[in-house]
Parts: C-alpha cells; structure tokens; sequence
C-alpha cells in the first residue's frame, strides 16, 4: 500500500471509539496517542495532549511499568509482535505490540528528548474486550508471541478476595454453586456463602447479574493469584 493507503487505514482504526491506537518508545516515552487511548489508559478526563511527551513511569505503577518495557524489549529483540491480554480497572483488554522500522536516517538521528538515538519505537493498539464469546476467538492470532499479564488491575473488583474473585469467575463460565464447589473442593454451603458475600461487597444480590460481571470483565480462574497493582 502507498503512503495514502496507510494513512487511511490508520486513520480508520483511530476513529474507532473501542480501539485505542499509541506509539511507544523502548524506554516508555510516548510519542503519540489517540483521544481514546488515552481515556482507556489514563482515565475519562485525559487527553491525548496531556498524555503525550510523558513517560508510563510517570504515570503507572512500577511494576506495571517494568513488565511492559521487558515486553518492549522482547519485541524488539525478535522483531516479532506482541498479542498481550491484561485486565486493568476491572475490564479485560488486548493489546497489539507491534515493533516499528526506522525509515529514513532524520527517524534514527540523536533526539533531544532523551540525550541520544531515537529509542526504538512500538505501534500498540489496545481495544477492551468482555468474556462474552469473544475471548477464544481473539486466542487464535497467528504470528504473534501471545502473552498473559502477570499483573491485575481489578478495579471495583478489588474489593474481593482471590477466593471470592475465583468464585465470580465460575459463576461467569456458568457454573452452578455445586459445580463450583467440586471445583474448589469446597462444600455447596461454602461456595453460596462466598457468593453471598460478593454480592455483599459488589451491591448486586443476584446470580445472573454477578456472572454478567464476570464476563464483562474477562475474568478467568488463573486472574484472583496474579499480583495486583
């Protein structure tokens, strides 16, 4: 495709109001974000002008940040992109790392930013994605080092222990509570306590609508031992 041609379908997915479009540095610079990458990661009130020229460790939890760059470097370092699913403020996501050229000698020259070369730069398009009958499919990408973060931001689900977030997990796989109590090697009593107290802590006090929760926020059973930041 010519120049044009790009320009549009770049143009194309930018506008898409569930997909968020950034390009990153090796060293977490961020040279560019659509308006909606920046509400997705940087909360409602965020533009995209604020956002760009900052760095994520100005920004996010360390830990977060660190696990990114490593995917960074690893991206760079076998020239091959990244399919990344993470869950942050509660709601699942996707993102497609994808390692950029330099294409002329001006892209590779000394930058003033940050005292040397132009860092190697990422193209990372992140959409948000529930449980519901779209998680599999999205599994299947080809040509991509596919990743699972080791870090959860649970968000309003942070309220609940990892037992509790292992229950609301099944619930969302539809699970009925003894099915879920062979699973956890629990008695039927346990599990609808636990469930109980869910709907405790999440305000909602019916079956169907905690597994609605669930599945709009991706959340599996391996989710409730990851490490929170």
């Amino acid at each position: 495709m010519d120049s044009g041609e790009l320009r549009g379908v770049f143009a194309a997915i930018g506008a898409d109001p569930m997909i968020g479009v950034a390009i990153l540095g090796e060293d977490g610079h961020i040279f560019w974000v659509n308006p909606q990458m920046a509400q997705l990661f940087f909360g409602d009130k965020k533009t995209a002008h604020e956002a760009m020229g900052k760095n994520l460790a100005s920004m996010y939890p360390g830990p977060w940040v660190d696990e990114r760059l490593k995917l960074l470097k690893h991206a760079a370092a076998t020239n091959k992109p990244i399919q990344l699913r993470s869950i942050w403020e509660g709601r699942q996501q996707y993102s497609w790392i994808h390692p950029l050229e330099a294409e002329s000698e001006e892209e590779m020259a000394p930058d003033e930013n940050h005292g040397g070369p132009m860092p190697r730069r990422f193209l990372v398009i992140t959409k948000r994605v529930s449980g519901e009958g779209k998680t599999e499919e999205l599994k299947q990408a080809d040509g991509f080092d596919k990743v699972d973060s080791e870090l959860i931001d649970l968000g309003p689900l942070d309220v609940l222990t990892s037992r509790e977030l292992e229950v609301l997990a099944l619930l969302g796989q539809g699970l009925a509570a003894a099915e879920i109590a062979k699973v956890l090697h629990r008695s039927v009593k346990t599990i609808n306590t636990h469930r109980e107290n869910i709907g405790k802590k999440l305000k909602i006090d019916d079956r169907v609508k905690l597994a609605n929760v669930a599945q709009r926020a991706g959340l599996r059973f391996a989710d409730a031992e990851k490490e929170r930041v």
